[in-house]
């Protein structure tokens, strides 16, 4: 299965990059390549010069997901308003895109809480369920989401970043 990378780097000085299965080249489902993602003055970079990001997130869930994330732990309300509309982008609680069975390299810095949500497949702006509250997302620390919606721990010295820590494969077909 092909994929693509692109790489975000928002005004804070963060950078994000994005790896997605076969759906990369647009609609919903794709990261880091739909408009719809570069916010706040983020700017797309070519797959060659995509730094080496320290951490992974990879999507086994089925689902697209949002990852809001922030230094300091957060409450839902923040996040999620009336009618469980997802509230507008902000830069105090920015997110990223968790496309279905797609991977997600990230830098967390010295460490982030991360509140990861599921969007509704036909209403991509509603939160139908909640997967993780104020996770901690230590540097270095890839994690997988897996079909079962929990987060587990990639193994650390596999190349493969759908392999749990008990060797388990959550890569879906």
């Amino acid at each position: 299965m092909g994929g693509a990378t692109s790489t975000i780097s928002g005004s804070g000085g963060s950078s994000v990059s994005g790896i997605a299965g076969s759906n990369i080249s647009g609609g919903s489902g794709s990261i880091s390549i739909t408009s719809s993602v570069n916010r706040f003055g983020a700017a797309r970079v070519s797959a060659e010069s995509a730094p080496v990001a320290n951490a992974t997130v990879a999507n086994a869930s089925g689902a697209n997901l949002r990852a809001y994330y922030s230094t300091k732990e957060m409450q839902l309300f923040e996040i999620v308003g009336a009618k469980n509309a997802f509230k507008p982008d902000s830069p105090e609680l920015p997110y990223l895109n968790l496309p279905a069975n797609g991977i997600v390299s990230f830098n967390p810095g010295e460490g982030l809480f991360a509140t990861v949500l599921v969007e509704d497949t036909s209403t991509p702006s509603v939160c139908v369920g909640t997967i993780a509250e104020n996770f901690q997302v230590r540097p270095g620390s890839s994690v997988i989401i897996t079909a079962s919606r929990k987060i587990v721990q990639q193994k650390s010295d596999q190349d493969n970043e759908w392999v749990d820590e008990d060797g388990n494969n959550h890569k879906t077909a």
